[in-house]
């Protein structure tokens, strides 16, 4: 039997949340060194000491989210010998968590995955100027089944834009675009169907909708200095919800990705599905992504690396 590692991606950041992992392991402290380093970013003195209105801005959250993974990643690969080649299947990410995914599974480099995901929440961060006349809303109690067909044509204009950006379950998701138009859309909705909350999301941008297509040319420029190495496992992809083990194809999926929905739901299923997984771990900071697949697959055997003594737990298991 197999483990699927999955990573959470932005909203999962909490002050002090790098501080365990680097104070109990020495190997925590050199991957955070190491990361710093490639930034040339004092990360840890925001994560450990900074305010979490700073920390949550998309260019402090995204990198610092990436570090405290890549953080329990190498500890379960240096500390304790995990060889995710040898006994994981699958990896995944959420929209930011697939860096870390990519970083696992060995096509870049920690050093230059962390220069990515920095170069990734600067774009995104700056994408969308006027951030008061955009925004994403998550809604509870629905699915994409329920909520597509309520949605506008694709061919609106572009100040109407409103589309499904995260399919995250059967019973949530988040649509995003300007916000005239999803407040709009969020009215007709609650109107229509049974929508248990709708909740704001504080983002700086209409994050994986058409509006990000200025931010994914620069990103795609950008991504050229970066050049993807083999996989050592596969990873399950946003935008297809589909495995994916070319290095040829990578970069093509990371760009669109920013304009694209992210296929949670298909890819937690399929996790869930494949006979050859025993367990779905998520891997540190916090513990959104497995409270989500409990939700939705109580019967799932589900962990969280949120902790020094769930990561002792999780090898003692071995």
């Amino acid at each position: 039997m197999s483990d699927a590692f999955v990573f959470p991606g932005q909203g999962s950041q909490s002050v002090g949340m790098a501080s365990a992992f680097t104070s109990a392991y020495k190997v925590g402290a050199d991957t955070m060194a190491e990361i710093e380093d490639a930034l040339s970013f004092k990360l840890s003195d925001l994560i450990e000491n900074g305010s979490i209105e700073e920390l949550t801005k998309t260019e402090n959250a995204q990198p610092a989210i990436f570090a405290v993974s890549m953080i329990c990643v190498r500890i379960l690969e240096k500390e304790y010998g995990y060889d995710f080649s040898k006994r994981c299947k699958y990896l995944a990410g959420h929209s930011l968590g697939e860096y870390s995914a990519l970083c696992t599974a060995g096509v870049f480099s920690l050093a230059d995955a962390a220069k990515i995901v920095q170069l990734r929440g600067r774009v995104m961060s700056n994408a969308f100027p006027e951030r008061e006349k955009c925004a994403m809303v998550a809604l509870l109690g629905v699915g994409v089944g329920d909520v597509e067909p309520l949605l506008p044509s694709e061919n609106v204009e572009e100040n109407e834009v409103c589309v499904i950006a995260n399919d995250n379950s059967d019973t949530q998701v988040v649509v995003s675009g300007y916000r005239k138009s999803v407040l709009n859309f969020v009215k007709l909705a609650k109107s229509k169907l049974s929508i248990k909350m709708a909740i704001e999301l504080n983002t700086s941008g209409p994050f994986h909708s058409s509006l990000m297509g200025e931010a994914s040319l620069k990103f795609d420029q950008a991504l050229s200095a970066f050049i993807p190495q083999d996989f050592k496992v596969p990873v399950i992809m946003n935008l297809s919800a589909k495995p994916l083990c070319s290095k040829e194809q990578v970069s093509e999926y990371m760009i669109k990705q920013m304009c694209s929905r992210v296929r949670w739901r298909e890819t937690t299923q399929q996790l869930v599905d494949d006979t050859e997984i025993d367990q779905v771990v998520e891997v540190a900071p916090g513990r959104t992504l497995s409270k989500m697949l409990t939700r939705s697959f109580p019967d799932a055997k589900v962990l969280a690396l949120d902790s020094v003594s769930e990561i002792e737990k999780f090898i003692n298991s071995k």
